[in-house]
């Protein structure tokens, strides 16, 4: 969870700010965003991979009985909450399962989550003031071509930002806004250099980067629900 700035400075008082120190540590550059050599395949995901995933929202908000004008707002937050430490694979199966079948197949927290947000509550709210991550995924479903929201930054996102892999360890510094802001900030100068929109340019170099690494195939976040 998101800490605020009080609970940051009593860590950092307590730990000889060692927090601070882990802050510092992770500093990157919009620049390995942008020099990130992508394939056309993966280009092609890239610019169609929210979108794909707004269509899939829709249809999960549906099987939960909500009409077309209420589905997406649904749909695209139980796919948020159900999101932590899962792939998107699995985050659309275990939310499938979830509406039609009420099956718990997560942490008890992000269950609850979905459920509330499938009971009709208001995802933003029922997702918390400190879930950056996973507010700003939601709002990349709703809206894959907004330039307003927040870039959604996970292990990946982050490991392309500094030009290479990242530990556990330092992953954990997402929890700090600063860090968050940091790198989100660096991927919205990269796309005004591109003269791409940010959900698009984080899609693309997500997935150029887990098929680098040899976690997925080419283009492997695109998924459609048969």
């Amino acid at each position: 969870m998101f800490t605020d700035g009080l609970y940051d400075a009593n860590i950092n008082s307590a730990m000889g700010g060692k927090m601070a120190k882990a802050e510092n540590r992770l500093k990157g550059s919009w620049r390995n965003i942008v020099s990130l050599p992508i394939s056309m395949a993966n280009i092609q995901a890239g610019h169609t991979w929210y979108i794909d995933a707004n269509k899939i929202a829709r249809t999960i908000g549906s099987l939960a009985g909500y009409p077309e004008d209420e589905a997406l707002r649904v749909g695209a937050g139980i796919l948020s909450a159900l999101s932590p430490m899962r792939d998107w694979d699995v985050n659309v199966s275990q939310a499938i399962l979830l509406v039609t079948d009420g099956v718990r197949k997560h942490f008890t927290v992000q269950h609850n989550k979905a459920v509330a947000i499938m009971l009709g509550r208001d995802p933003m709210k029922v997702l918390g003031g400190r879930a950056t991550k996973t507010k700003a995924f939601y709002q990349a479903i709703v809206e894959p071509n907004n330039d307003e929201t927040t870039p959604v930054i996970d292990r990946h996102a982050v490991a392309v930002y500094m030009g290479r892999s990242v530990s556990d360890r330092e992953l954990k510094t997402l929890d700090s806004s600063k860090v968050y802001g940091r790198i989100a900030s660096a991927y919205i100068k990269a796309s005004k250099e591109t003269g791409l929109n940010h959900h698009i340019l984080q899609a693309m170099t997500w997935s150029q980067w887990r098929q680098d690494k040899g976690i997925s195939h080419p283009a492997s976040r695109q998924l459609a629900i048969e």
